[in-house]
């Protein structure tokens, strides 16, 4: 019989301690099944830097100072930095972040980062 039986699923909640030695510790730490679903974001929080409210964007024009030309490549950076796919960073990389991940492929901190984002000219 399969370790995923009926028996393994009480309405949405999963009970893996009864079935643990079976499904194996992997899935021993699952209280419910949308627990098991979630996800947590690499560095453990996800950069949401996307301004919302049209107070906010008038806000951040108002305040530049600069006008720069970017690459689609550059602008494809800034979108995934904004929202969240290179979390945990929130911006471009630093010397010392740069450094760290092209010798060690991590962060400072120890977070496993592999790709250097900078805003090459």
């Amino acid at each position: 019989a399969s370790a995923f039986t009926s028996s393994a699923f009480t309405g949405n909640a999963f009970t893996a301690s009864k079935h643990a030695a079976k499904v194996g510790p992997a899935f021993a730490r699952f209280e419910t099944s949308l627990e098991a679903a979630k996800q947590v974001p690499h560095g453990g929080t996800l950069v949401d830097l996307m301004l919302t409210s049209e107070e906010e964007k008038q806000a951040a024009i108002a305040k530049c100072d600069k006008e720069i030309q970017a690459s689609p490549r550059q602008l494809c950076d800034v979108e995934l930095i904004m929202n969240g796919g290179f979390s945990p960073i929130t911006g471009f990389m630093t010397e010392e972040q740069y450094s760290s991940v092209v010798e060690n492929m991590a962060l400072p901190d120890g977070t496993i980062f592999g790709l250097p984002v900078v805003f090459d000219t």
